[in-house]
C-alpha cells in the first residue's frame, strides 16, 4: 500500500515556484532552518471549521517533509466566547473546531499554539463575510457533445468577492458482473508458494466487486469578483469540464461546491497567491516573500507564516449526475477479450489467474460439466481500477 503524504496547498504553490523559478530564489524556512508554519484553513460559521497546521520542508531536508507541530488550535471571538479544537488522530496537524452553533455578529480570530517552542500564532480579528446564494449547479453540453461543463450560477447578498472550491464522488461499474469466484489451492514448488489448482464457488450477492465509488477535490485556486458588475450576479459560470469518456461519469457522479464569501483583502491575498503560481518564475513575477498573509507569531512579529484566515458563511450545493438519465457517456476503451475453460481441466484454470484473469460467469452443460468465462481482472474487480467498495454516506439513489 503506498502512504499518502498530506503536503499543504500553499506549501505546493511555494515548491512549484521554486522548482522552475532561478528569478527569485526563495526557501521558507524560519531562522533555525525548521520550515515556515503554514497555516491553512478558514472559520465557517454554521459549519465545522477544519485547520491544517504544517511546516514546510527545508532544502536540506532529503525527504522533503517536515512532521507537523504538535500544539492547540482554538477560536475565539470578541464577545469572549472560545471555541477549542480536536486534531485528527488520523491526520496529525488536521484539527476540527465546532463553529456550527457560533453567532454571526462578532469579530473572530485564530489561534495555534506551537507546543515544542511555545510560540502562539494568531490571525487578525475579521468580520464574518455574509452567505451568498447558489441559485443552480447544472451541467451544459458543447455544442458537439464532447464535453460535460458543470456550471455555477449565483447572486451575491452583501459581499463582492468570492472564493469556491468542491469535491465529488462517482460510483463506476466493473465491465462484468461477478457471479462467482476462484479459490486458489497453492503448493510449494521448488521453494516457492505457487497456485497448482483451484476451485470455483458461486459469489455470494453481498460479496461485492462489480460497484466501487471513488472521491476527488478541487486543487486550483478559484476566485472571482462581481465588485464591476451592476447586479452582483454570475449566470452558468462553467469550472468544471468533464470529457464524454471521462470514466467518472460512467454511471453516477456527485459534485459539492463550496462558494466562500471573502473580504478584499483575502481577495487580493488569494489573486496573489494564484497569480504566482501561474508566473512560474516569469522575470516581473512578484517576489513570493510579499505574500503576506494575516498571521502573525506574538513572540516573534517579523516571522514569516504562510495563510490567511477568513471568517464567512458559505453557500453550498449538490450536483448529481445520471448516466442512465443523462444518456452522455461513451467509452473509448477498447472492448476486453474473454476466454472460457472447461472445470475439468485445471491447468487452464491456473493458467488464466496466473495471467491476471478472474472468472465472472458460468454455463452448466447436460450431465452436470460447467464451463467458465474469465476476462482480465480489471474488467471484473473494480477496485483495480483505485476505487473502493464502500459507499458514501447518503449516496444518492439512481433515478431512472
Amino acid at each position: 500500500m503506498i502512504k499518502k503524504i498530506y503536503i499543504p496547498v500553499l506549501a505546493l504553490v511555494f515548491l512549484a515556484m521554486m522548482s522552475v523559478s532561478c528569478i527569485y530564489p526563495f526557501t521558507p524556512e524560519s531562522e533555525d532552518g525548521s520550515g515556515a508554519l503554514v497555516i491553512e484553513g478558514d472559520i465557517l460559521i454554521g459549519k465545522e471549521t477544519v485547520i491544517s497546521v504544517s511546516r514546510t520542508a527545508p532544502i536540506s531536508d532529503p525527504d522533503g517533509y517536515k512532521a507537523p507541530p504538535a500544539g492547540k488550535v482554538w477560536v475565539e471571538n470578541d464577545a469572549g466566547a472560545v471555541f477549542n479544537g480536536v486534531e485528527d488522530p488520523k491526520t496529525p496537524g488536521r484539527y476540527t473546531v465546532d463553529t456550527r452553533s457560533a453567532d454571526t455578529s462578532p469579530n473572530y480570530c485564530l489561534h495555534f499554539l506551537d507546543s515544542e517552542s511555545g510560540k502562539e500564532y494568531v490571525s487578525a480579528w475579521e468580520r464574518v463575510c455574509s452567505a451568498p446564494v447558489i441559485d443552480s449547479l447544472s451541467y451544459n453540453l458543447d455544442y458537439d457533445r464532447s464535453k460535460l461543463n458543470i456550471a455555477l450560477s449565483m447572486h451575491a447578498l452583501k459581499e463582492s468577492y468570492f472564493k469556491w472550491s468542491y469535491v465529488e464522488d462517482w460510483e463506476y461499474h466493473s465491465l462484468y458482473y461477478s457471479q462467482i469466484k476462484f479459490i486458489p489451492i497453492y503448493d510449494y514448488v521448488h521453494g516457492i508458494r505457487t497456485i497448482v489448482d483451484g476451485r470455483i464457488e458461486k459469489r455470494d450477492y453481498y460479496d461485492n466487486i462489480y460497484a466501487c465509488y471513488k472521491h476527488g477535490e478541487s486543487t486550483q485556486i478559484m476566485t472571482f469578483s462581481t465588485e464591476n458588475q451592476t447586479d452582483d450576479r454570475f449566470v452558468d459560470l462553467e469550472f468544471l469540464p468533464i470529457s464524454r469518456d471521462d470514466f467518472r461519469i460512467s454511471y453516477l457522479y456527485k459534485i459539492t461546491v463550496d462558494l466562500e464569501p471573502l473580504t478584499k483583502d483575502a481577495y487580493l491575498y488569494w489573486e496573489n497567491i494564484k497569480g504566482n503560481s501561474e508566473y512560474n518564475g516569469n522575470l516581473f513575477a512578484p517576489n513570493p516573500s510579499e505574500l503576506v498573509g494575516n498571521i502573525r507569531c506574538l513572540q516573534e512579529p517579523d516571522e514569516m507564516v504562510m495563510g490567511y484566515v477568513n471568517v464567512a458563511q458559505i453557500a453550498r450545493k449538490d450536483l448529481v449526475v445520471s448516466h442512465l438519465k443523462a444518456n452522455f457517456y461513451m467509452s473509448s476503451e477498447p472492448v476486453s477479450e474473454t476466454a472460457s475453460v472447461l472445470l475439468d481441466k485445471s491447468q487452464y484454470v491456473t493458467y488464466f489467474v496466473k495471467e491476471e484473469y478472474l472468472p465472472y460467469n458460468y454455463y452448466m452443460f447436460p450431465g452436470n460439466v460447467n464451463e467458465t468465462y474469465w476476462a482480465p481482472a480489471r474488467c471484473v474487480d473494480c477496485k483495480l481500477l483505485g476505487g473502493t467498495y464502500e459507499r458514501p454516506e447518503g449516496w444518492p439513489p439512481v433515478e431512472d
